[in-house]
């Protein structure tokens, strides 16, 4: 997938787009979402497109015209709840952060479909929580972790990513050295499940962007319904304030009842944003 510009599809998909007028009408507020789909499926140009199948096009038209809209709904409604204290100014040094990330972050031959109001929603959300003790599972290269870094390293804390592959686990801690956080942050190559079931030391922020294999012998961790089972696995390490960030995030997805239902399990109380991934963010009270 070379023709991804520097790793991110979404840069890529934005690149394709941007001489589009139907692109300019839909991030202007001029069309919604339903129309903005339309006209991808009508443009017969997007054909030549690589990543611009029917599916793809359906997830790329719920991409939000504004990448502060998913922070902003699912923050303000935990900040409504009473859930997370306000934060006038959430999105501090973001800006420049972000340049600095996406010019030095090194994607080798990865794809990420993280995209920028993910990035913006993590960014936030540890801004708001200040976690000094990060658990991301599933954590592929580290580039959905790495918006969580900026803060984490202020306050001396530590972010553990985990994934079973290999090259991956090489790539993010290449990258995690580079960018100055190599001593905040423990690469384990290993299973998110036992890592979770053995540790002892609570965690204030989990991350879940993990996906089980198709053939687990264990119906419940295939797929999606990993992240039912995960934060099962997690319970005993959550505690009143712990902050949950779920990539991914799709509440009518049968997949995710497990997940929804252990949510409700451990009083843990947000919302979720449909966006070409899908966020959620919750917080246990």
């Amino acid at each position: 997938m070379k023709f991804i510009q520097n790793g991110q599809f979404a840069l890529y998909a934005d690149k394709v787009l941007s001489d589009k007028d139907y692109y300019k009408e839909y991030k202007s507020g001029g069309i919604d979402s339903a129309q903005f789909c339309a006209s991808m499926l009508a443009d017969k140009s997007l054909s030549d497109a690589a990543g611009f199948n029917e599916r793809n096009i359906e997830r790329i038209a719920v991409t939000p015209p504004d990448d502060k809209l998913p922070s902003e709904t699912i923050l303000g409604h935990l900040v409504s709840n009473k859930a997370v204290p306000v934060l006038e100014n959430m999105y501090g040094g973001f800006d420049e952060y972000r340049e600095y990330i996406r010019g030095n972050y090194d994607h080798g031959e990865f794809v990420t479909y993280i995209f920028p109001e993910d990035e913006r929603l993590l960014y936030a959300a540890t801004e708001i929580r200040k976690p000094e003790r990060v658990f991301a599972a599933g954590s592929y290269y580290g580039y959905f972790a790495v918006w969580a870094m900026k803060t984490v390293a202020a306050n001396g804390g530590m972010c553990v990513l985990s994934d079973i592959n290999g090259e991956v686990c090489r790539l993010a801690e290449k990258n995690f050295n580079r960018l100055g956080f190599g001593g905040n942050v423990k690469i384990c190559c290993e299973d998110a499940e036992k890592l979770l079931l053995n540790r002892r030391e609570p965690i204030d922020m989990l991350i879940l962007d993990a996906t089980g294999k198709g053939d687990d012998p264990r119906p419940e961790y295939r797929g999606k319904r990993i992240y039912g089972a995960l934060l099962k696995d997690a319970a005993h390490l959550l505690t009143k304030g712990s902050m949950i960030i779920i990539h991914n995030m799709e509440p009518r997805n049968p997949d995710m009842k497990t997940l929804v239902d252990e949510l409700k399990a451990i009083n843990a109380i947000g919302a979720s944003y449909q966006t070409y991934n899908g966020l959620g963010v919750y917080v246990i009270v």
